[in-house]
């Protein structure tokens, strides 16, 4: 399974300091690469507590200005104006990235709404290759349904991520280190349908108080354009959500 990787920003001086990125080519090639494969970018306004997804809709070198789409509930972006301060955090191939801007302006963008900011001049790269993952609690496994062909018992998710997903299941014989479960469904509370994705069991834990079952740590292959943004989206929404019921 992949670690355990926030999507929330870092704050702390040092951590900074030490993987700050100046240089512009890196610059250009991690912000190229956000738009051209359509990363989410998770927005993080300061002081008011207010977050949303979005995407980079154009990059504009020469006037040194980018175009963000507004999020799908517009009242997340009433905060916005030219004095926010914000900072927002991507996942280019994999590696998480950030960076801190003021000023975050209502625009448009080829004729749509859009959100323009300044284009940052160094990002901050926090790790290598790892994703977030959220813990699957009993909300998460009532709104979210996994269809595994050749999978006899699946009893629930335990957690989930954009790499990976960890389950709890009854023995079967053909359980090992390695199998592929081909053409899975994985089906999220958006309204959007099912997912296909392939599942590749990469350890096998047992369950020292029920012999009869196993914890699987799979790792997933998203099949379908468009899974990964959804899938952002849902563990996004649910981490905020378990944060929100920490502090209640």
């Amino acid at each position: 399974m992949s670690h355990s990787i926030s999507i929330q920003p870092e704050f702390d001086p040092d951590l900074l300091k030490e993987f700050t990125l100046a240089s512009e080519p890196m610059v250009r090639k991690l912000l190229s690469t956000m738009l051209d494969d359509e990363h989410e970018l998770y927005v993080f306004l300061k002081g008011s507590g207010v977050q949303f997804v979005t995407e980079i809709l154009h990059l504009d070198w020469n006037r040194g200005v980018l175009w963000l789409g507004t999020p799908y509930d517009k009242q997340l972006a009433q905060g916005c104006d030219a004095q926010c301060e914000f900072t927002i955090v991507s996942f280019p191939d994999g590696v998480k990235v950030q960076f801190s801007g003021i000023g975050m302006v209502a625009d448009s963008f080829e004729g749509a709404d859009a959100l323009r900011i300044a284009m940052p001049t160094t990002l901050v790269r926090l790790q290598r290759r790892n994703y977030f993952r959220v813990v699957a609690d009993t909300e998460l496994n009532r709104q979210v349904r996994l269809t595994v062909p050749g999978l006899q018992t699946l009893h629930c998710l335990l957690d989930i991520s954009l790499a990976g997903v960890g389950l709890l299941v009854n023995k079967q014989a053909d359980m090992e280190s390695g199998h592929l479960f081909r053409n899975a469904q994985l089906t999220l509370p958006d309204g959007e349908g099912s997912m296909l994705v392939n599942l590749e069991v990469r350890n096998i834990k047992p369950q020292l108080d029920e012999p009869d079952q196993l914890q699987l740590g799979c790792e997933m292959t998203l099949l379908e354009r468009g899974a990964e943004r959804r899938l952002q989206r849902f563990l996004l929404a649910t981490e905020r959500r378990q944060r929100s019921a920490q502090h209640v």
